[in-house]
C-alpha cells in the first residue's frame, strides 16, 4: 500500500492506495521485501524466507551437502564445536531461536514465548547463547541462556533494537549495534559480569554494526558508513582511531576465521571476499592485511555466512530444492505513483 504524506505537516495528506498483491517477506524476518527508487519505479519479490535449508558450500560456492528440511530461517550462528546452528525461526511478530544438530539432523527449540527472539551468539566454550527478545510493546532485552539445563538470564532491558553480533573470546563481553539518535547506530560492549552496563566502543556521527572479535581478542571488525559507503575496518579493541579499512569497494558482515589467518566479508557486488590477515599474538599490536581475492556470489538479502574454523568451507541460509532451484522472482513497476491520482 502507499499513501500521501506532507513532510511540512508530517501527516497523511489523502487516502492509501493498493500497489501490489503478494509481496514476499525479506530474509531478515521483519521487513516486506519491497524497495522503491526516487525516479518512481517500484521493485518487490513475491517469495518468502520460508522456503530455504541450510548448506555447506567450498570456497568456490559449490553445495557440499544440506542440513536439516527447509523452513523459515535467517541468521545462522555456528557453535564452536561445529556440532550445532543456533538459527531464528518464524516470522514477526513471532520468532523464536532453535539448534539444528549437524550431525544427527535434528532441530529442537530454543527459546519460548510469545515473543521476537533474535541474533543469537554463542559463548567461547559453547556452553551458553545470547540473544535479544522482545514481547509486543515491551522492553528490548539482551538475554543469556545455558545450552544444557538451566533458565534464561536476563542480562539488561531498555535497549533500542539491539543488534547482537559476537560473544568475545574471553567470555567476558558481547558486542552490539544500537541506535542512538544524534550519532546513529554505535558499537557497545555488555559485560557479562557485574552490573551488565553497557560500555561505548564507537560512537560517531556514522553507523557502525556487526562488530566481531578477533580469535586474539585484540582487533574488532566492523561495518561503517562513514565514506559514504558501508565498508569493513579493524580498529584495536579498546578502539584507539587507528583503523584500517579492510574492503575496497563496499563491505558487510565481516567473520573471522577461527584461527585468525583470513577475514571475509560480503563485497557490495555481493561477492564473498577472502582476505589473508595477520592479528598477531595475545600480546601483539600488529595488524598486517593482504590483498581480498573473491570466493563466490552471496545470494541478495542474505548475506551471513558462517565459515568454518579452516575457511575451507561455509555454512549459509539458501534457495530449497538444490543448485538448480529457481531464484525468488522480482517484479518492476514504473510510475507507481500513478495511483496518487487516481
Amino acid at each position: 500500500m502507499a499513501q500521501p504524506f506532507d513532510a511540512d505537516q508530517l501527516r497523511a495528506a489523502g487516502e492509501m492506495f493498493p500497489l501490489a498483491e503478494a509481496v514476499g517477506t525479506a530474509a531478515n524476518l521483519n521487513f516486506g521485501a519491497f524497495s522503491t527508487s526516487d525516479r518512481g519505479v517500484l521493485a518487490y519479490s513475491s517469495g518468502t524466507a520460508a522456503n530455504r535449508e541450510l548448506a555447506w558450500l567450498d570456497r568456490t560456492g559449490k553445495r557440499l551437502g544440506t542440513i536439516g528440511k527447509p523452513g523459515a530461517f535467517a541468521n545462522p550462528a555456528l557453535s564452536p564445536d561445529e556440532k550445532k546452528v543456533a538459527l531464528e525461526v518464524g516470522f514477526a511478530p513471532a520468532s523464536d531461536v532453535w539448534l539444528q544438530d549437524l550431525a544427527r539432523g535434528v532441530m529442537s527449540r530454543f527459546t519460548f514465548g510469545p515473543s521476537i527472539s533474535r541474533f543469537p551468539a554463542w559463548s567461547p566454550d559453547g556452553s551458553r547463547i545470547a540473544y535479544y527478545s522482545r514481547t509486543s510493546g515491551g522492553p528490548r532485552s539482551i538475554y543469556v541462556k545455558p545450552t544444557g539445563a538451566g533458565m534464561e538470564v536476563l542480562l539488561r532491558s531498555g535497549f533500542v533494537n539491539p543488534n547482537i553480533s559476537d560473544w568475545s573470546p574471553d567470555g567476558k563481553f558481547i558486542v552490539y549495534s544500537e541506535f542512538a539518535g544524534q550519532t546513529n547506530i554505535d558499537l557497545w560492549l555488555l559485560p557479562l559480569e557485574g552490573d551488565h552496563k553497557p560500555v561505548p566502543y564507537l560512537q560517531t556521527p556514522f553507523n557502525e554494526s556487526f562488530g566481531q572479535f578477533s580469535p586474539n581478542g585484540r582487533w574488532m571488525a566492523y561495518v561503517s558508513n562513514e565514506s559514504g559507503q558501508n565498508q569493513v575496518y579493524v580498529q584495536p579493541i579498546p578502539a584507539s582511531g587507528a583503523k584500517r579499512q579492510i574492503s575496497t569497494a563496499g563491505g558487510d558482515w565481516p567473520r573471522w576465521r577461527r584461527d585468525g589467518k583470513e577475514l571475509f566479508y560480503v563485497a557490495a557486488d555481493r561477492m564473498l571476499m577472502a582476505v589473508p590477515v595477520n592479528i598477531g599474538g595475545a600480546a601483539s599490536g600488529s595488524f598486517e592485511v593482504g590483498a581480498a581475492q573473491p570466493l563466490f556470489e552471496i545470494e541478495p538479502g542474505l548475506g551471513v555466512e558462517e565459515p568454518a574454523a579452516d575457511g575451507r568451507r561455509f555454512l549459509v541460509t539458501v534457495p530449497a530444492g538444490g543448485e538448480g532451484a529457481a531464484a525468488t522472482p522480482i517484479t518492476v513497476i514504473t510510475n507507481w505513483q500513478a495511483g496518487l491520482r487516481q
